[in-house]
């Protein structure tokens, strides 16, 4: 059988039915497609996977390369489907200490060509491994999962009776209402249905489902990512999640306009769109802020990064939705070398925007993310208020801010009390010493040095008995490294800068305590800290 070509009418100025069936025209590529046996693709696309073909493949694969795929299933779809996943490592049977990387694909069911992005993305790593040494380095320092169909469902309805159905949801149905599908790429719950990027009309390709993770393939992914987080740290670090159409590359936020808003940091930032760039510059993508596009709200590039602080980006392949099967090699092989790069800066993100010294040492934690701070973790605080708490500060005044209601850096900080009150001293230290813990720091044999924005603030009525103490737990005991002291007079809250050498600790595993002691009575007193960094040397 042939395919025939469509005119080149600009669809956009041709209205009612007919303008609607040049739209789907446009989106096949610009080809007539003929109907082939149920459940396949139509005649012409017959390269591209079923689901039956993509089970079988992947089980192919693991099992001719046993040692370094393991081959999994997160969860069900709601029709009963597996949502398959394979990790690639060279311990493939062991969770190494080695940065992690996450691929995912058909969020969207009639986008076809990211499940063969991520079917050869296998293929190039269990393929490449011992032949191909930039493979075999990665395979080897790396861990890399790979979620091959999030809507197996809405994808195996999109091609039913062998024809196209523009379909996007998932199978769900939604309750009160007799309408199918849910848009698993509005439905995680970071910014849900917030800023105008989704619809709450189950009859919209948008529908956002009736509550956050709604569907079950989305808690599904949820649910692994979270299953990475080990000792309190997310473990993957870079991530790609594979749409169609319009060759971007594109990184978050979608929910807002803003390029750095409060819940994203300036360095973030900068490593986004260096590496976004990088990556363009690769496979000859358009990169940009997903906002760029247009703004959506409950995606999951936005929750993956703003709940588990992953660097993560969207590529939209192709140029329309179903390009023919020819357009498989071509559009899979030009990102080659951006997924092969996203892989290799898994290790240091911020490397990209020449950040490496400050932020990939020993420790970073701008603590947006709750990494396992203890506060009173040796059980001798005395304060009866003010206790240390991480999050997002109000601010207070008395004669000057004592207590900034912004952070130093994004959204969240260490503060002696989250809260205003109804007077400035309604949640200050009151009564002795409170203290907050890090988790535990891993220092190599010559470790940077320890840097942290602060800030002690009182006012005339304090003393040298108020402080604010830095201390490093080592092996031989505390060290205090740092002390500021009150004194009468005021002095308002200003984020200050630190920097101690802790060379003396190298190759130990130590602890940070932070302190801050109300020892001159019923004065105000208040503390913070953000952007806690142990540096390269």
């Amino acid at each position: 059988m042939t395919i025939g070509r469509v005119l080149a009418l600009d669809h956009r100025r041709v209205g009612g039915a007919i303008g609607a069936v040049l739209a789907a025209l446009v989106a096949l590529g610009g080809m007539v497609p003929v109907a082939a046996a149920a459940d396949e693709f139509p005649v012409g696309w017959e390269g591209y996977h079923t689901y039956a073909e993509m089970v079988a493949d992947i089980h192919a694969v693991a099992d001719a390369h046993p040692d370094i795929v393991d081959l999994f299933s997160i969860g069900k779809t709601y029709k009963g489907r597996d949502i398959w996943a394979a990790k690639i490592s060279d311990n493939v049977a062991d969770d190494e200490a080695e940065p992690e990387v996450l691929f995912d694909g058909l969020h969207h069911a009639r986008e076809h060509m990211s499940l063969e992005m991520t079917l050869k993305i296998l293929h190039w790593l269990a393929d490449g491994d011992g032949v191909d040494q930039r493979i075999t380095d990665i395979v080897t320092s790396r861990e890399v999962w790979i979620i091959f169909s999030v809507n197996p469902d809405g994808a195996e309805f999109d091609i039913k009776n062998g024809e196209y159905h523009l379909w996007r949801k998932n199978r769900q149905p939604t309750p009160g209402s007799s309408k199918i599908g849910t848009d698993l790429n509005r439905n995680y719950d970071y910014r849900w249905g917030c800023c105008g990027g989704s619809s709450g009309n189950p009859a919209n390709l948008m529908y956002r489902g009736w509550k956050p993770f709604s569907a079950p393939e989305t808690r599904a992914v949820r649910d692994f990512v979270e299953s990475r987080v080990v000792d309190g740290w997310q473990q993957i670090r870079t991530h790609i999640t594979f749409h169609t159409s319009g060759r971007l590359v594109m990184w978050p936020y979608g929910y807002t306009l803003a390029n750095v808003p409060s819940d994203m940091s300036s360095d973030d930032h900068a490593a986004f769109v260096a590496m976004g760039k990088k990556m363009a510059s690769l496979n000859g993508y358009r990169p940009q802020q997903a906002s760029d596009l247009y703004i959506t709200d409950g995606r999951f590039g936005d929750w993956i990064y703003g709940t588990q602080r992953v660097f993560t980006y969207t590529f939209e392949m192709t140029v329309g939705w179903y390009p023919d099967d020819s357009k498989i090699g071509p559009e899979t092989a030009r990102n080659r070398s951006a997924i092969l790069y996203l892989i290799e800066q898994a290790d240091c993100p911020w490397r990209a925007a020449g950040l490496a010294a400050i932020d990939c040492g020993a420790f970073y934690d701008d603590l947006e993310l709750g990494h396992g701070w203890r506060p009173n973790a040796q059980g001798t605080d005395t304060a009866t208020d003010g206790a240390w708490q991480r999050g997002n500060p109000q601010g207070t005044s008395s004669s000057g801010p004592k207590q900034l209601g912004t952070t130093y850096s994004a959204s969240r900080a260490l503060v002696t009390g989250l809260k205003a009150g109804s007077r400035p001293a309604a949640n200050d230290v009151d009564g002795g010493l409170t203290s907050i813990t890090s988790p535990p720091i891993h220092l190599p044999a010559t470790p940077g040095r320890l840097t942290f924005r602060y800030y002690l603030a009182h006012n005339a009525g304090s003393s040298s008995a108020d402080a604010f103490r830095a201390v490093v737990m080592a092996d031989d005991g505390d060290h205090v490294v740092l002390t500021e002291k009150g004194a009468a007079r005021d002095d308002d809250a200003a984020w200050k800068s630190a920097s101690i050498d802790i060379g003396a600790y190298a190759g130990q595993t130590i602890h940070l305590r932070f302190e801050a002691v109300d020892g001159a009575g019923a004065n105000l007193l208040e503390a913070g800290v953000d952007d806690v960094r142990v540096r390269r040397p």
